[in-house]
């Protein structure tokens, strides 16, 4: 089993009191929930829409496609798929937080997608999906959060059909030593402050940074899907590499061609 992601004691201590990793952050994700998309717009600066944006078109869902959304949250993944995705397209959104959910089921009923997009309690580790049933995955800000990284990429591998595409995006460590130092300040000093003045949720915001302190960087993320089982995996960085969007296949015929895959940083136009 993948050790916890964290080497910081006073977090460790946290799970311990919650009965594990997982309740802590079912119990913490319900408890901002009312206030997370707006803290998901300010804390990236607005640009978290952009990434969505850019991970839909790398999954490139086709027409009649079913997708899967791991930790779907309030949808906003799904939805930017659904709105990229060819005709007839579906996507299953899956979260182990319920009050996150309604709040999506919401936003889907208000768009007028609650036909296109499904929302249901799951777990990424313990996906309720027969093998090969789904034509890609996709996750968003999911990763840091499992309590076993491997063993939630087996899964992914398991339910997505052979040459089907699996896509992650998620914080990252950005390379270089100037914008790295810019970066620390800014996601462990300054963007805590958001939830501790906005939400009123202080705590929440302090594990959101540290969640990424013991993460792998995107080499060494690329190096564990390999590892499951997953083929052409490559990553992308987008804004300097404070996130990157990995793109992986799922060994077997119909591959699909989407979206170039280099490591550069990529124009988010």
């Amino acid at each position: 089993m993948e050790k916890p992601v964290m080497g910081d004691t006073v977090l460790e201590e946290s799970f311990r009191r919650a009965g594990g990793k997982r309740t802590y952050v079912q119990r913490l994700f319900a408890r901002i929930a009312r206030v997370y998309d707006l803290l998901n717009r300010l804390m990236s600066l607005g640009l978290d829409r952009r990434w969505r944006a850019f991970a839909a078109r790398c999954l490139a869902l086709g027409p009649g496609e079913i997708g899967l959304d791991l930790g779907a949250g309030t949808a906003d993944l799904a939805i930017a798929v659904i709105r990229q995705a060819g005709p007839g397209a579906r996507m299953i959104g899956m979260d182990i937080t319920p009050e996150m959910l309604d709040l999506g089921r919401r936003k889907l009923v208000r768009l007028g997608l609650q036909d296109r997009i499904e929302l249901r309690v799951g777990d990424a580790e313990h996906i309720d999906l027969p093998d090969n049933s789904v034509d890609g995955c996709c996750s968003a800000f999911m990763m840091r959060n499992v309590t076993d990284l491997r063993q939630a990429l087996r899964e992914m591998l398991r339910v997505v059909r052979p040459g089907g595409r699996m896509v992650c995006l998620e914080i990252s460590h950005p390379p270089g030593k100037l914008l790295g130092a810019l970066f620390h300040l800014y996601f462990y000093r300054i963007a805590p402050l958001f939830g501790a003045i906005i939400g009123k949720a202080a705590e929440e915001y302090r594990y959101l940074p540290r969640s990424l302190t013991h993460f792998p960087d995107a080499p060494a993320l690329k190096a564990i899907m390999e590892e499951v089982g997953w083929s052409e995996v490559r990553f992308h960085r987008l804004n300097g590499g404070i996130v990157a969007v990995h793109v992986a296949t799922k060994p077997g015929p119909g591959s699909k061609s989407g979206t170039s895959a280099d490591e550069a940083d990529q124009p988010l136009a």
